[in-house]
């Protein structure tokens, strides 16, 4: 999964946070991918799999955004993208892959304070930290020492 992942659906995007453009890096095993911009804003984590467990997906984000909100079940949003929708030719139109994504930005307080916690990952490693938003430290703690 995590090759079809790399392959077809690494793309670009504009970032929330900065307005620059975001691209997706790939943490642990490459089964999770995270939109950063350059300040190492994460915009958006995607669970790449066959089948994924939303809940799981959850945990892992809350795990990552330590320091923030809670992350509830209704923050994970999940997509299944079909042989169609990725280009390729099949008779069955079969399901190739499923993601589960978290965004930054669907946050349930609309707070517009620049100092409100925020997520971001390390440029040296696979770990996310929390600062605030307009912070400009792009490794975390253990980096920094």
């Amino acid at each position: 999964m995590a090759n079809i992942a790399r392959s077809l659906l690494a793309t670009t995007a504009k970032c929330s946070h900065c307005g620059g453009q975001a691209t997706l890096d790939y943490v642990g095993d490459g089964s999770v991918g995270v939109h950063v911009c350059p300040d190492r804003y994460v915009s958006r984590i995607i669970a790449y799999g066959s089948r994924l467990d939303p809940e799981g997906v959850r945990k892992f984000v809350e795990g990552a955004a330590k320091g923030m909100q809670e992350v509830e079940g209704s923050d994970i949003r999940v997509a299944r993208r079909y042989s169609w929708d990725l280009g390729f030719e099949s008779e069955n139109d079969d399901l190739v892959l499923t993601e589960a994504y978290w965004t930054q930005n669907y946050r349930r307080t609309k707070s517009e304070d620049p100092d409100r916690p925020a997520l971001f990952l390390c440029a040296n490693r696979d770990s996310f930290f929390v600062q605030p938003l307009r912070a400009k430290e792009t490794l975390c703690e253990r980096c920094r020492s």
